[in-house]
């Protein structure tokens, strides 16, 4: 009778949780491809986009129901699940269903949807959830990324006419493949903005003309060099061909700008001859293609930092910290193709990235195994025992060395020789570097940036340095949920001078302020020296870098201000970290060369099944 009994209360909970009322998260609707959250410039969904509806008990258990054939489904449902909106006309509509399942549903939302705050519902076994609004938009396109989160490398299809055989090569971008200037590259994304006809079935390709801009590497496309803009052979998917620019990078930023409203950035690689990419900030060098694609990247890196806070509002004041920074770790091939690498490898272009919270910070999302270095040492130029640099995790160390607060002791970076030894670990053998640490340079208009109006730009200017210099900003939204967006420029120190431009200001929020100060912020750092780990590399390494930056951060006085003629920034609130992308992004063997000013190829195949992404209000 026990027995029987306990199984009857397991039965009721399991019809409990079977019934339980679907719950949409607040501001869980996003854009399919950047997962950009709700509230940011570029978090709004597009007429006719694909997009992702967060929450809980939405549908089926995991793995959740896909669409497998047109015509989609919509009214009728999938899986027990329909999709209910109410736009700002009044009128009610259902969106295209595409896949569902307890935690996400992906779907495309009608094209017909009026512009302006819509709400929606979820109806799964006939129970409906509590409506939860978003904004729907002409158009904000989101690019789709290997990460499936919208950030580092995109989803690029490039096409390469062989010399002298009348051949076609057909192939995804990446590190190791990286695309050639005066080729034909295809950007894969949603949210291009609205079609006409029956959204239910594949959709027309249809050059929509040029509603949106390009840019590649800090610089947009000619718009004659943009042969297409429209939709793929898929519902809610667009296209984009445009002819590579002779910008050469393994991480060169790409952005679709319509509007004030810019897309997330993802990034491609390009190379004069194709192949393993190559540049100045890349660990790449000497590594080819085939080695890469099998044994992936093992890295060391080891930073001495002098940063410099200034902050004008009371109780703050300038402040100075010496550390030291080390990073210890190992991508496997597909780690390393999904990983944001550099986040930005070429002089004169910025990547932007969003993040949750009120500070700017944006980890990449893919993670590697680290690696035990032993114990590490510095030795600086007035000599002395050596300053140990503790492990605080296994690869990971870190070291405060002083400061104008005098703890743990005054400042201790001045210029001249830091000698670096490691004594090797269980991963990496033993090595030593040698840098010499030149002078700092100096921002030299920081005070007069008392804050930034998106849609002008901002330029920084600065005196002496050596190596390169990061231009990075960002700026943060409250209520009701706290998230940002931040930049990242890289530019020559011997420029003296970078204009961070509105397309890439425009990607951020107008700063919250708070009663303290505003959430917003300008950092110029300098990597003013570097040197090779010797031996180069040292056992269970394919690189080491020893490195010293200058960075400087103008804290409270770099609001972000709206852009004139706008709004403030709407609230948001719960938004997913990743989202779904094409579950099959291998291309369709029958492809054929892009044509400028042509209809486009055969698509990406980008399957109804999208992959199912956690979110944290789930």
């Amino acid at each position: 009778m026990r027995v029987l009994a306990k199984a009857c209360v397991a039965l009721l909970c399991a019809a409990s949780a079977a019934l339980a009322q679907p719950a949409v998260s607040a501001n869980g609707m996003v854009n399919a491809a950047s997962a950009v959250q709700a509230g940011l410039p570029n978090g709004d969904v597009a007429q006719g986009s694909i997009f992702s509806i967060y929450g809980n008990n939405m549908g089926p258990a995991a793995p959740g129901v896909s669409a497998t054939s047109f015509p989609l489904p919509s009214s009728q449902g999938l899986g027990g699940v329909t999709v209910q909106i109410q736009d700002s006309a009044g009128a009610t509509r259902y969106a295209i269903l595409l896949f569902v399942s307890a935690g996400q549903i992906n779907a495309v939302l009608p094209s017909a949807t009026a512009l302006g705050q819509a709400s929606l519902t979820v109806t799964f076994n006939g129970q409906t959830s509590a409506p939860q609004t978003f904004n729907v938009v002409n158009g904000s396109v989101g690019l789709f990324a290997r990460n499936a989160a919208g950030t580092g490398p995109g989803i690029v299809q490039q096409y390469h006419h062989v010399p002298f055989t009348g051949l076609v090569s057909l192939s995804l971008n990446d590190i190791s493949n990286s695309a050639i200037p005066g080729d034909v590259a295809v950007l894969w994304g949603t949210g291009l903005g609205p079609i006409s006809g029956d959204e239910t079935e594949p959709p027309a390709q249809v050059n929509l003309g040029a509603v949106a801009e390009v840019w590649v590497g800090g610089q947009q496309v000619p718009p004659a060099n943009v042969s297409y803009e429209g939709r793929a052979t898929f519902a809610g998917e667009d296209q984009i061909n445009f002819i590579v620019p002779n910008i050469p990078g393994c991480y060169v930023p790409v952005m679709v700008k319509i509007g004030n409203i810019v897309g997330n950035t993802v990034s491609m690689a390009i190379g004069a001859s194709g192949g393993m990419c190559s540049d100045p900030l890349s660990p790449y060098s000497g590594l080819t293609q085939a080695y890469v694609q099998a044994n992936g990247l093992r890295q060391g890196s080891v930073t001495l930092y002098r940063s410099t806070a200034a902050n004008p509002l009371p109780p703050f004041a300038t402040t100075t910290t010496d550390s030291a920074a080390g990073l210890f770790d190992s991508y496997n091939w597909t780690q390393l193709a999904e990983s944001r690498g550099v986040g930005v490898s070429v002089y004169g272009a910025c990547t932007v990235f969003t993040f949750s919270g009120i500070f700017g910070t944006a980890a990449d999302i893919v993670t590697p195994t680290y690696l035990d270095a032993g114990v590490l040492s510095l030795v600086g130029p007035a000599g002395g025992s050596p300053i140990s640099i503790p492990a605080i995790g296994k690869g990971v160390y870190n070291v405060l060395l002083g400061g104008s607060n005098g703890f743990p002791a005054p400042p201790y970076l001045s210029p001249g020789n830091y000698t670096l030894t490691g004594a090797g670990g269980a991963d990496v053998g033993a090595f030593t570097a040698t840098l010499t640490l030149p002078a700092a340079f100096t921002w030299t208009n920081m005070d007069a940036i008392a804050s930034v109006t998106r849609a002008d730009g901002v330029t920084v200017n600065w005196a002496g340095g050596a190596g390169y210099v990061l231009i990075e900003g960002y700026s943060a939204i409250l209520a009701p949920q706290e998230a940002g967006a931040m930049f990242v420029c890289l530019a020559q120190a011997a420029a003296g001078t970078f204009t961070v431009p509105p397309n890439v200001l425009l990607a951020l929020p107008a700063s919250a302020l708070t009663p303290a100060y505003p959430l917003g912020g300008l950092t110029v750092e300098n990597t003013a020296a570097s040197a090779t780990f010797s031996p180069n590399p040292p056992t269970g390494l394919d690189v080491g870098a020893f490195s010293a930056v200058y960075q400087l951060d103008w804290v409270a006085p770099a609001v972000l201000a709206p852009v004139p003629g706008a709004g403030p920034s709407r609230p948001a609130s719960l938004s997913p970290r990743r989202t779904s992308r094409p579950s099959a992004p291998a291309p369709r063997a029958e492809v054929t060369s892009p044509k400028p000013s042509l209809r486009p190829p055969r698509p990406l195949v980008v399957c109804a099944k999208m992959r199912q992404s956690s979110h944290p209000g789930g």
